[in-house]
């Protein structure tokens, strides 16, 4: 794996057979990054700091919240699986699997970014099907986030770091995956097109995820109340971000040449959104190196 020092920018290359299974590493210029649970932590100083204020409180709301997998056996068995079974989230995630294994199917190992990987379940997915993956993200949990790895039955790459500052990632990718992530932006289009220089001749980038609200104003109040919830704790959220996607959003995706599709098993759902300006729309979107703006 070739990368950029997020503290001094000095290029260095690190084995990808060996590294999971170390302390740490460190660049050229002396600057040293840990490696806890086989998950490389890739961070500045200044952004080590402002996550770890950030990431206990919100751990532990989110476990106060129910929302995080504590059974190491259900990690293999993501998006399915009994602890998972009925829940409308991971139905929408099965979705995205199945989508993404259409886009791969018939090619041989690829290299694949998951960009917002979260607990690896799509990674795993991939890495079983052959892919050499890596997976990137801000949260470490070990039930929440990339240490999870440690629960699933193949092996990738985890790596924390800024996800706004890909450089780090000296390569480029056959594939790569903005996995539900990309409302988390001040300017979701804006950024989508940040990742279009990180694909490889031939390859593809793919954003799932896509909810788009004619009007957001109850996501909005949504936002708004988490917010309130976090401050009641003590913290805040972690960056700017819009938090939600709207028909402009949509419409400058496809100027930049983002290919939108509808979930065909969400049409009924679609269809719902003409009748109720608050009803997402929900699409997933591939760009293909070679088409579109650079």
């Amino acid at each position: 794996m070739r990368l950029r020092c997020p503290d001094c920018r000095r290029p260095f290359e690190i084995d990808d057979q060996t590294w999971p299974q170390a302390a740490g590493v460190a660049c050229p210029g002396g600057h040293s990054f840990p490696v806890r649970d086989g998950v490389l932590e890739l961070l500045d100083t200044d952004l080590a700091r402002r996550l770890a204020d950030f990431l206990t409180p919100f751990s532990a709301i989110r476990e106060n919240d129910d929302k995080r997998l504590t059974d190491p056996a259900a990690y293999p068995l993501l998006p399915d699986g009994p602890a998972v079974q009925g829940n409308h989230e991971w139905r929408l995630r099965r979705y995205d699997l199945e989508v993404i294994s259409q886009l791969l199917a018939g090619r041989s190992r690829q290299r694949i970014l998951d960009f917002g990987a979260w607990n690896g379940w799509l990674s795993n997915r991939l890495a079983k099907q052959g892919h050499h993956v890596t997976a990137i993200d801000y949260f470490v949990d070990e039930f929440d986030g990339l240490r999870a790895r440690k629960f699933h039955d193949s092996d990738w790459l985890a790596v924390q770091m800024n996800l706004e500052d890909l450089d780090v990632l000296d390569e480029q990718y056959d594939m790569l995956i903005v996995n539900r992530c990309v409302q988390f932006y001040t300017d979701p289009p804006a950024f989508a097109e940040t990742v279009k220089p990180k694909i490889a001749p031939g390859g593809c980038a793919v954003l799932t995820g896509l909810a788009f609200l004619r009007d957001p104003s109850h996501r909005i109040a949504g936002l708004t109340a988490l917010r309130r919830q976090y401050q009641d704790h003590g913290f805040d959220f972690f960056k700017p971000m819009k938090g939600y996607l709207d028909f402009d959003d949509r419409a400058r995706l496809q100027r930049q040449g983002w290919r939108l599709t509808a979930h065909r098993q969400l049409l009924t759902a679609n269809a719902r959104s003409l009748l109720s300006p608050t009803a997402p729309r929900y699409y997933y979107a591939v760009w293909q190196a070679g088409q579109g703006r650079p």
